[in-house]
């Protein structure tokens, strides 16, 4: 696991304050639709990693990691990881607790992703074209319909303001 000094600091209105230096993200139906990124999401995920030890992971249900791992290389430094076969959600969550729950964002859609949504210091659930676990959405503390809209707020940190505010 590579992991780099960086971080984003956000000090809400309200008194809460975050600091971040990791994001997990999980591949198949947060970043990729049917085995292919979705449009827009390599550009943000090449900004967020001068800024974020990014970590993408995976089953590689397409079978698709390959080529999409060749996509991310050109300009950008995040650490891809393929799961082994069985229980994809307690190795994520043993991968987050390698990190460091305190200072990691979980983003993911699947009934697998449950506990690192829940366990994160924040979670973001995607409710994408294949769709979100109920067990994804109850565990997160933000939703978004797409998940260039949830990369987003964290290139535009004043989003924050308006969504996480007390």
């Amino acid at each position: 696991m590579i992991s780099v000094n960086k971080r984003i600091e956000i000090d809400l209105p309200c008194g809460t304050f975050y600091d971040f230096s990791n994001l997990i993200i999980d591949l198949n139906g947060t970043l990729t639709v049917d085995g292919e990124f979705i449009e827009g999401v390599v550009e943000r995920l090449k900004a967020l990693s001068r800024v974020l030890n990014v970590y993408v992971l995976t089953a590689d249900t397409y079978q698709s990691l390959e080529g999409l791992t060749m996509e991310l290389r050109d300009g950008c430094c995040v650490n891809v990881h393929c799961l082994e076969s069985g229980r994809g959600d307690l190795q994520k969550l043993a991968f987050l607790e390698e990190l460091g729950r305190d200072h990691t964002i979980a983003i993911g859609n699947g009934f697998n992703d449950a506990l690192i949504l829940k366990e994160s210091a924040l979670g973001v659930c995607i409710l994408g074209k294949e769709g979100a676990a109920a067990a994804a959405l109850e565990a997160a503390d933000v939703v978004f319909p797409s998940i260039c809209d949830a990369l987003d707020m964290f290139l535009k940190r004043y989003r924050f303001i308006a969504t996480l505010r007390k």
